[in-house]
């Protein structure tokens, strides 16, 4: 059986006009890339956490996850850890193209990272991984917890729901909300704003990313992107549309060499933002615990 090939995102033409006019790019674009790449590379003291979830829309976290992960390890000098909460195919780990899958357990050794990452899939250079299951609470404090002092950011990707995305939200710096690109799952992300901000959360709500994901081509031809994404960003939240991108629509493993023009420089952005909500999160309860992690 023969394996199924990776297509871009841009179809050659396109791909042939962008590498024509890259010399030829604006200042600004330049300045722009230049500064996305400086929020990217904040450091910190210690270890910062982002939740990825679907805001309860059914959105591919994944595949999202992948995305950031593979900027932020791209852009880093620490370690970037992801976490697979999500218990959906296609996994992470096919997302990463990880060499192996784990499983997040009680087993997982942490006196130092070299005993650490026998427990992780190795993904690339300065990247790992790992899955949990969706509903295991013991797996955040026995496993995840004493892993987060080795790694710069750890990335966990989950639906809405579920003991182990609970604990994890506790102590997340920064959310990026996936949300599909249709009706339904607007009106879903204008309750759930909603009641955040009646709650007096609108902390939550203004440490959030919301992702407008062109999962499907046409998914709801009648759904008004642009309007969607004012309304979101009108309620504090950042708002993010990452349009349809055939590469990542096959479900095999993310290639940043692949996707759309678009995307990359969408993934970049997502990426950006996030870690500058991270990076600007202060979460006293938990301040003396990470303040004796270390990342060697």
């Amino acid at each position: 059986m023969g394996t199924t090939k990776a297509v871009h995102g841009d179809p050659w033409p396109r791909r042939l006009g962008r590498a024509v006019v890259t010399p030829f790019l604006p200042t600004s674009e330049i300045a722009d890339a230049i500064e996305m790449r400086r929020r990217l590379q904040r450091s910190t003291a210690t270890g910062r956490r982002i939740l990825v979830d679907d805001f309860g829309t059914g959105a591919d976290t994944a595949v999202v996850t992948a995305l950031i992960a593979r900027v932020l390890a791209h852009h880093r000098r620490d370690r970037v850890l992801t976490v697979d909460a999500t218990d959906r195919l296609p996994p992470l780990g096919t997302r990463l193209d990880a060499h192996a899958a784990h499983a997040l357990g009680e087993g997982v050794r942490t006196a130092s990272f070299e005993q650490a990452k026998e427990s992780l899939g190795e993904v690339g250079p300065g990247l790992w991984t790992v899955q949990a299951a969706q509903n295991n609470e013991d797996a955040y404090a026995a496993g995840l917890l004493p892993l987060f002092r080795f790694f710069g950011v750890t990335l966990v990707t989950g639906g809405s729901g579920g003991a182990f995305v609970k604990a994890v939200a506790e102590t997340a710096h920064s959310r990026v909300r996936v949300v599909r690109a249709t009706r339904d799952s607007a009106r879903i992300v204008g309750r759930r704003l909603d009641h955040l901000l009646r709650e007096g959360r609108r902390h939550e709500v203004e440490n959030s990313v919301i992702v407008v994901f062109d999962q499907e081509r046409g998914e709801d031809p009648g759904f008004d992107a642009t309007r969607i994404t004012r309304i979101i960003a009108e309620s504090g939240a950042e708002a993010v549309r990452l349009r349809y991108d055939r590469h990542l629509a096959q479900g095999l493993a993310v290639r940043m060499r692949r996707v759309s023009d678009a995307t990359h420089r969408t993934a970049i952005h997502m990426a950006a933002e996030a870690m500058t909500k991270a990076v600007a999160t202060v979460r006293p309860r938990y301040a003396a615990m990470e303040g004796r992690g270390e990342w060697a």
